[in-house]
């Protein structure tokens, strides 16, 4: 956008300096991705303030890159961030009257005068009257000081040495002129160098020319919404489940409470790359937990950005600063890792048995032998589970609030060892509507499994993954894969996903699920 100043950031209302700390140079700084400094809510003070701010900021890097030349046994150089002499002029103007008045705060300061032999050897400076070896004496310091924040790389004998001397001279004159006009009680002075009024008035222009952003107050909850709303009207693309939504909203939480900031459109592509790197650096998480983490970002933002018509991230090609951050790659996982040993499997089943809360008693017994996800197990009511020629079969519904993950519904049949073990008495005993309560109960029963069935032992799988993984291994005792697919509830791409619905099919199916070995015999 025209005019924006790269280094002022808005966070929600307040104003902050910020330099982004090149990647070489992070371990440097603690392994920071930015170096930030608060200007507060205003935007003119923040803009009078931003210059000084960025300089001590560009101090702390240029430091660091000295530190980093010296570990790689090279010699210094400077000019990371190269300004025109005007520039370098207001800078130190700024930098002088923001000193000027910190001091202020001690009375003996403004009862100090000026010196007139300063003044005078200032102007002979300002009219070229003087050698180089006199002007550096006079403001050689500031000329170093600015080449070491990476502003100039200019050397003493040359013509762009002695501009940037006379303009600093012209700058400090200005300085001086403003603390005498302070002492008599007026702070209403201006500089009056045209140089130093041409390029004041190029950043108060900055600050005019730059407007809000377009979609400045959207929210990440705003556009989870409006998702909700378009997917719910069949556009936007496919419903997420209320699960997964709710992951998402924990993210984001966690996404807004490192950055500071509930603002969509202010997110970067550095502040992925930190967010990154804390919770790698942290090691509280897996690679793929991070990973999942990121990409739940990454498709909030394509969310916005649809939602915004691609003006969200104009300079991002119709894409998000998302999609160019590197992803962790996940750990790989072994699925035995997640399954049940059929004696861990048993020893839950049996323990099921002694148990009086529906939830305990017969979860674990659908688990093992449907292959259900424990979501869709908690959605069963009584009127899904129904007979069709002497097999019973249990409903997986989608819609009016219940989910699946290929958002399909499928009736599955019950297998014989949960018809055996009593579960179709449980079911006629049931008052009609959910046949599970409470909420949080795939938490419940996995802490259930712990302190009891398998009490003790170190590495204890989910149960939602423990029997489902188990279960799909049992499919291979003859099962016909369309089938296996279709009663695992997973997607082969192709028209046979939507066949379950005639009673012929369902028979069928009954005959594929008795081929299904039981876990206790």
């Amino acid at each position: 956008m025209a005019g924006k100043d790269k280094y002022l950031l808005n966070r929600d209302g307040r104003y902050f300096a910020r330099v982004v700390i090149p990647k070489e140079l992070r371990p440097f700084l603690n392994d920071k991705t930015e170096l930030r400094t608060p200007l507060g809510p205003d935007r003119r003070t923040a803009q009078a303030r931003l210059h000084t701010a960025v300089a001590e900021l560009q101090a702390k890097i240029g430091i660091a890159e000295r530190q980093a030349q010296a570990a790689r046994g090279e010699a210094a150089t400077s000019g990371r961030y190269p300004l025109p002499a005007d520039q370098i002029a207001l800078r130190h103007y700024l930098a002088r009257l923001a000193f000027d008045d910190s001091a202020r705060n001690d009375h003996r300061y403004a009862n100090v005068g000026i010196d007139d032999r300063l003044v005078s050897m200032l102007r002979e400076g300002l009219a070229g009257k003087l050698t180089d070896d006199v002007l550096e004496t006079l403001i050689g310091e500031q000329i170093e000081r600015f080449r070491l924040l990476g502003n100039t790389t200019a050397i003493k004998g040359t013509d762009e040495w002695r501009v940037l001397a006379r303009a600093l001279c012209m700058a400090e004159l200005e300085a001086l002129a403003r603390a005498a006009e302070r002492d008599e009680g007026d702070f209403s002075g201006k500089p009056e160098s045209p140089l130093l009024v041409k390029a004041l008035e190029q950043e108060e222009a900055k600050a005019e020319a730059e407007p809000e952003p377009e979609f400045a107050a959207l929210t990440f909850e705003a556009v989870i919404a409006e998702k909700v709303r378009l997917t719910e009207m069949g556009l936007g693309g496919n419903k997420k489940s209320d699960a997964t939504l709710e992951k998402y909203r924990q993210v984001v939480l966690d996404f807004e409470h490192f950055r500071r900031s509930k603002r969509v459109a202010t997110v970067t592509l550095e502040e992925g790359e930190a967010w990154r790197d804390s919770m790698l650096n942290q090691g509280k998480l897996s690679r793929k937990s991070i990973r999942d983490k990121l990409a739940a970002i990454r498709a909030i933002l394509s969310w916005a950005q649809d939602q915004c018509k691609g003006k969200l991230y104009p300079d991002a090609k119709k894409g998000t600063p998302f999609d160019y951050l590197e992803l962790p790659v996940a750990d790989v996982i072994d699925s035995a890792d997640r399954t049940y040993s059929l004696d861990e499997a048993r020893k839950v089943l049996e323990a099921a048995r002694l148990e009086t809360k529906p939830n305990f008693r017969w979860l674990p017994w659908l688990l093992a032998h449907s292959g259900m996800r424990i979501g869709e197990a908690l959605q069963l009511e009584k009127a899904d589970v129904f007979e069709v020629q002497g097999d019973w079969f249990m409903h997986i519904r989608v819609g009016e609030g219940r989910r699946t993950k290929t958002n399909k519904a499928r009736k599955v049949p019950v297998h014989p060892a949960l018809i055996e073990e009593g579960f179709i008495e449980f079911v006629k005993a049931r008052p009609a509507g959910k046949l599970f309560e409470g909420t949080h109960q795939d938490q419940r029963l996995r802490e259930w499994v712990r302190e009891v069935p398998l009490k003790g032992q170190e590495h204890t799988p989910p149960p939602n993954h423990g029997f489902r993984h188990l279960f799909e291994d049992a499919l291979f005792g003859g099962v016909n894969e369309k089938a296996a697919l279709y009663i695992m509830g997973r997607s082969s791409g192709s028209s046979a996903d939507d066949y379950g619905g005639s009673d012929l099919r369902l028979m069928e199916l009954a005959i594929q699920m008795k081929k299904v070995r039981p876990i206790l015999g």
